[in-house]
């Protein structure tokens, strides 16, 4: 049985909303990259986020704190 995850180690997202012929797009895209769309939609945030680091942008919430500490 697998270890349960704790609330620090992830969070589960809802996107809403999504339109239908994006999400396909997505779902081709991640089957060419043999990829779930779960794994695809993670590189492309983890990508994204790893430009912005690069260009000094700063990605932490004021003081250190998570959405978990409020």
């Amino acid at each position: 049985m697998p270890a349960k995850r704790t609330k620090l180690e992830s969070r589960d997202i809802l996107l809403r909303d999504l339109p239908a012929s994006l999400a396909d797009k997505v779902k081709v895209a991640a089957t060419l990259h043999r990829s779930s769309m779960k794994d695809y939609i993670l590189e492309i945030l983890r990508s994204h986020i790893a430009d912005l680091e690069q260009k000094g942008v700063v990605l932490t919430l004021p003081d250190g704190k998570t959405n978990a500490d409020r």
